[in-house]
């Protein structure tokens, strides 16, 4: 019984929910995030594909791809 509480209070506390790309550095997120970009050199913002997409995910992802230019610099408006 201790055992399953341990594991259901590791689950609860803030740091024992994270993934490992949650633990990412700002750096390494925004690199991968330029992995993520179509293809085309001038895009056309869609919902659903890199760079809008990214700021959907979650708080840290949205507050790093809009803080990362060269992610929306390709975009054609």
């Amino acid at each position: 019984i201790q055992k399953k509480a341990n594991i259901v209070q590791s689950n609860m506390s803030p740091r024992g929910n994270q993934s490992a790309i949650c633990r990412l550095p700002t750096e390494i997120l925004s690199r991968i995030f330029m992995f993520c970009l179509p293809q085309d050199q001038h895009l056309l913002p869609k919902p659903g594909l890199a760079p809008v997409l990214l700021t959907t995910i979650c708080r840290r992802w949205r507050k790093v791809a809009v803080g990362f230019p060269k992610l929306w610099c390709m975009l054609q408006l």
